[in-house]
């Protein structure tokens, strides 16, 4: 980033007139062969970002900790500030939902440019590969503690986390899924054929295409989408939509664009997550819950994060 300085005639302090010397200001200056390189690399529509801060309204991790905006990386970008984006933590404590790209009015992706920035920060050896290896198992782990918290909430409770139960949390693998799947009791309801048809679950070939593409499949004990799939084809209703592993998923919708059998992976988790609450299999209180819940987790993995990079802590 280059530096204009406010007094082109001098670079040196200026001397007040009861004898203090004063700074001189100074404004960074924005570099368009940067910005130019940013926008041949992404490919995100930067440049029609009007600053209304829809990205950062929807944005899970600055809803529950207010501290990323996807709104300051576009404008930074905007500017050509390549050499301070790449220095930016904030760049690490975005889980890759895209929920930015879908809600912008002007269909400005902010995804790719926090992709783009990554792997810049790696290319300039600021962030090493041993280092985005630990920085992956930590992302990995931290579904766990989101298993976890969903799970409490689900159970009528308000999750309160103190550093030992966040490690404990994060350190412990979910048993592993066993055992054979029985056809349930009870046939489906209608709603839950329903949501099964609209989303062309039947179509699945059980390729793992989605589990492949998902960014948060790491056990699948904690979550994956084909195993929701095939729960949904199988009939067993109850026993998915009392899973915590549905209230998981981000949003991201990379499911869907994988499937080469065009089911709607996004779609029918989402349909789950409603019949679970129209059917009473959940509480009515538990999305406040699990708004809570998440003001509670982000922070502490954030807090991981910012240990991994030397960052001070918020």
């Amino acid at each position: 980033m280059r530096i204009l300085h406010a007094d082109r005639d001098s670079q040196k302090p200026s001397r007040c007139k009861k004898g203090v010397h004063s700074t001189m200001n100074v404004y960074p200056i924005p570099d368009p062969g940067k910005r130019k390189r940013i926008e041949e690399e992404t490919q995100a529509g930067l440049s029609v970002c009007w600053t209304c801060s829809t990205c950062d309204s929807e944005c899970p991790v600055f809803r529950a900790t207010g501290r990323l905006r996807p709104q300051k990386i576009v404008r930074m970008a905007n500017l050509g500030f390549l050499n301070d984006l790449i220095s930016l933590p904030e760049i690490w404590y975005c889980l890759t939902c895209r929920r930015c790209n879908q809600v912008c009015p002007n269909l400005v992706k902010p995804a790719p440019l926090v992709r783009f920035l990554r792997y810049e920060a790696i290319r300039q050896n600021l962030f090493s590969w041993e280092k985005y290896s630990q920085y992956r198992n930590i992302f990995s782990r931290f579904q766990r503690v989101r298993w976890h918290a969903a799970e409490k909430c689900l159970h009528g409770e308000m999750p309160t986390l103190s550093p030992e139960l966040w490690h404990r949390w994060l350190d412990t693998p979910l048993e592993a899924l066993q055992g054979e799947i029985t056809l349930g009791k009870y046939p489906p309801s209608e709603e839950f054929k329903d949501a099964a048809k609209m989303s062309g679950t039947t179509a699945c070939l059980n390729c793992s295409e989605c589990s492949n593409f998902c960014p948060i499949v790491f056990e699948r004990s904690v979550f994956d989408p084909q195993w929701i799939f095939r729960m949904v084809n199988l009939g067993q209703e109850l026993e998915i939509l009392a899973s915590p592993s549905i209230w998981l998923c981000i949003g991201c919708e990379r499911c869907t664009e994988a499937c080469g059998e065009q089911v709607k992976g996004h779609l029918v988790i989402q349909r789950l997550q409603e019949l679970a609450l129209k059917e009473g299999i959940v509480d009515r209180g538990f999305p406040f819950r699990w708004k809570k819940a998440q003001e509670t987790i982000y922070p502490f993995f954030l807090e991981e994060i910012d240990t991994l990079l030397g960052a001070d802590p918020v």
